[in-house]
């Protein structure tokens, strides 16, 4: 359509132009015409109306739908008929050869052809961009016109000069500004862009990070930017936003499982499917826990002068701490008659008196850790510190059993976390939000001055910063869709008249936020087979091809007219 529209205005411009037998003559019955014959140019249709650069604005908006339908028409062209569309170009290469040679070539009767089709083609060309933006009126009229197929005009113009610039010394400098010159006015970005997002969308780092633990974000979530906010506002909605919290909080359970995990995965375990919270620590720690006390049997330990020095130093930080003198007393007593006079004799313990030790920590641990007494809950603290610093006494007089020590050390590390995490203030029942486990990662970090932390590198801190950055900083409130649809539907409907954007996400939020919808939203936004990567990055950055189809696309109206020659 577009393309004979502008046949037809080019037949019309050779009319009036003077390439026919009607030229020079009166148009018989016209009011205007002149006694020289021909249309007066302010009488033309087809010259540039006068308008001002407001108008042109505001004809721009207006015709940008019908401007991009034309450009799309003639990409249709091109990419349908590539060989024509290659010929037509073609001509208008030899059309320009000749005349810059000035002298004629290829003198036979095909050649002659040719030659007559590549000026005729070359000729069109002039007319159509001098009809386009021969002076300051014609611009005017393209801008209101056709503003998709003036952004076309002008990324192709800045391509090719970025081109030229990159050969010209004198102009190298040139060269970036005008390939992001020709980025940002390229009308096929509208195009190629979403298209490379469908073949391989550019998910974040963080994202990536934590679909790999098995966490799966929101659709807004992982698309991030006006999509999170759109979705973060939607939360607020009624019905739709109960499903979205939902979603959001399923997500943030998927963190928590994937921190547990993180400390059960050394010694080959994982937590089992439905348990959360307070019941996860309790898993964690015992899973470890039984590992740790089937290898001690096996093992000889021998107090050193590092466990006595941190042993002592950690019984004088109790002794000077602010509380009462019966849990100072209580605390160096239980580590006299439980740990250190086990030493006793050669200095030496094994077997089933260190699988005795451990158990000694862990039960003490575990009641004093749920004390209401701030006092015992202080204690319950110290023991952890002491049961670490026997940890690793064992670990250093058994070298043999190196592997598995560090295997249980490792989770015992990241398990510290995730429990430091579930017994921060405001973690209900155990279940702790992103910006608890980031703090609890900073809090545990030993380097001095947090420097781990600091530089990204503490344990765990990719989980839990990925995780603050993506799913948010809290723990939402889980939403009850089914109890506010039953309200709605109470009232007779007219709880929804409030909100008419509701009909058409009460059919997509119950599918699309569902576990199984949240999944499948999540693997087709952020999951490709190999390779997806690569041929998305030709889609969206391929200047070449681009500026081959601007082309083609720009120069096919009128080199079709130069075939009908």
């Amino acid at each position: 359509m577009a393309n004979g529209i502008r046949l037809i205005q080019a037949d019309l411009a050779n009319i009036y132009s003077g390439d026919n037998d009607m030229a020079g003559k009166p148009v018989e019955h016209d009011p205007f015409a002149t006694q020289s014959g021909g249309i007066p140019v302010e009488h033309d249709p087809f010259a540039p109306q006068k308008r001002s650069w407001m108008d042109v604005a505001g004809e721009s908006l207006t015709n940008i739908p019908t401007s991009a339908a034309a450009l799309a028409g003639n990409l249709y062209d091109v990419a349908t008929d590539p060989i024509q569309a290659a010929r037509g170009m073609g001509r208008m290469i030899v059309g320009g050869t000749e005349k810059l040679m000035g002298e004629p070539y290829f003198d036979t009767s095909s050649g002659r052809t040719v030659r007559e089709q590549g000026k005729a083609a070359l000729s069109n060309a002039g007319e159509y961009f001098k009809n386009r933006a021969g002076s300051e009126e014609a611009i005017k009229n393209t801008l209101a016109t056709d503003p998709v197929g003036a952004a076309a005009d002008l990324s192709a113009l800045l391509s090719g000069g970025s081109t030229l610039a990159a050969r010209m010394p004198m102009l190298a400098r040139a060269t970036p500004a005008l390939r992001t010159a020709a980025e940002y006015t390229n009308p096929l970005n509208a195009v190629t862009k979403p298209i490379a997002s469908i073949i391989s969308p550019n998910v974040s780092p963080e994202v990536k990070t934590l679909m790999n633990e098995g966490i799966t974000p929101t659709t807004g979530q992982i698309l991030g930017g006006g999509a999170k906010r759109l979705e973060e506002g939607l939360s607020s909605v009624p019905f739709v936003g109960d499903f979205i919290k939902n979603a959001q909080v399923r997500a943030v359970e998927d963190l928590n499982k994937a921190a547990f995990n993180r400390a059960l995965k050394p010694i080959g375990k994982e937590l089992p499917k439905d348990v959360t919270g307070r019941e996860a620590v309790k898993f964690t720690g015992d899973t470890l826990g039984d590992a740790y006390e089937k290898l001690l049997p096996k093992m000889t330990v021998k107090a050193d002068t590092t466990f006595n020095t941190e042993l002592s130093n950690l019984k004088q930080a109790v002794d000077s701490g602010a509380i009462n003198d019966a849990s100072k007393n209580f605390f160096n007593k239980w580590i006299d008659t439980n740990v250190s006079n086990k030493f006793q004799g050669q200095g030496a313990i094994t077997g089933e008196t260190l699988k005795g030790i451990h158990s000694d920590f862990r039960n003490k641990i575990n009641e004093l850790s749920a004390s209401t007494n701030n006092d015992e809950r202080v204690i319950a603290g110290a023991l952890k510190e002491a049961q670490d610093q026997f940890r690793q006494l064992v670990t250093r007089s058994n070298p043999q059993n190196a592997a598995e020590l560090k295997a249980i050390d490792t989770g015992y590390a990241n398990y510290k976390r995730v429990q430091n995490a579930a017994s921060k203030v405001g973690a209900e029942e155990g279940v702790f939000s992103p910006a608890q486990l980031q703090n609890a990662v900073r809090a545990t970090d030993k380097s001095k001055d947090k420097a781990k932390f600091a530089k990204g590198e503490a344990l765990m801190q990719d989980l839990s910063e990925s995780g603050k950055t993506v799913l948010g900083n809290k723990v939402p409130d889980s939403g009850t869709p089914y109890r506010t649809m039953a309200a709605m539907l109470a009232s007779g409907g007219a709880g929804l008249s409030g909100y008419p954007g509701i009909a058409a996400g009460l059919a997509a939020a119950p599918v699309m936020y569902s576990t199984a919808g949240q999944k499948m939203m999540a693997a087709l936004l952020a999951k490709r087979p190999a390779g997806a990567q690569n041929f998305a990055e030709q889609v969206r950055n391929n200047q070449q091809a681009r500026m081959a189809a601007l082309l083609g696309a720009q120069t096919s109206p009128y080199t079709l007219i130069g075939e009908q020659q």
